[in-house]
């Protein structure tokens, strides 16, 4: 039996997000049905909402840097390439 893995598009990141998110919704639409029967479920909402959207954040800057990192990487090569090419000449 193959084991079952949890992943999104095979991107560790992304499944963190949509994960994340989907606990999220889950917790607002539960303040909502508990805000239907008068307990005040605010605080728990927003801290839900907060933690999301740091997290969101904290996961955008990760790609960015690995943007940067991945571009950084290409001009090294192009470099090397261009040396290699020069002493072969």
């Amino acid at each position: 039996m193959k084991k079952f893995k949890w992943k999104i598009n095979g991107d560790t990141m992304t499944t963190i997000v949509v994960s994340s998110l989907i606990f999220c919704a889950v917790i607002v639409v539960w303040g909502m049905v508990q805000a239907q029967h008068g307990v005040d479920s605010s605080a728990i909402v927003d801290s839900a909402l907060r933690i999301f959207g740091t997290e969101l954040g904290i996961c955008g800057v990760m790609t960015i840097f690995k943007r940067w990192s991945d571009a950084q990487d290409k001009r090294l090569e192009y470099r090397r390439e261009k040396e290699r090419g020069k002493h072969n000449e």
